[in-house]
């Protein structure tokens, strides 16, 4: 199974954000990612060690 996630900035009113997908799909078979937010970048960079950590790759959207 494919784990992968991309990060966004300034978004709207969202300052950081991780799109992850662990596996999900759609009935159509399109992949379904999952979203966190943040407000500040201690803890979206946490997140991404965390992610990294449990095997996530990171790659462009």
């Amino acid at each position: 199974m494919e784990k992968t996630f991309y990060t966004q900035t300034n978004i709207g009113k969202v300052k950081y954000l991780i799109n992850f997908y662990n596996g999900g799909k759609h009935k159509d078979g399109s992949k379904f990612y999952n979203i966190r937010t943040f407000k500040n970048k201690k803890d979206f960079e946490t997140s991404i060690r965390d992610f990294e950590t449990r095997g996530y790759t990171e790659k462009l959207p």
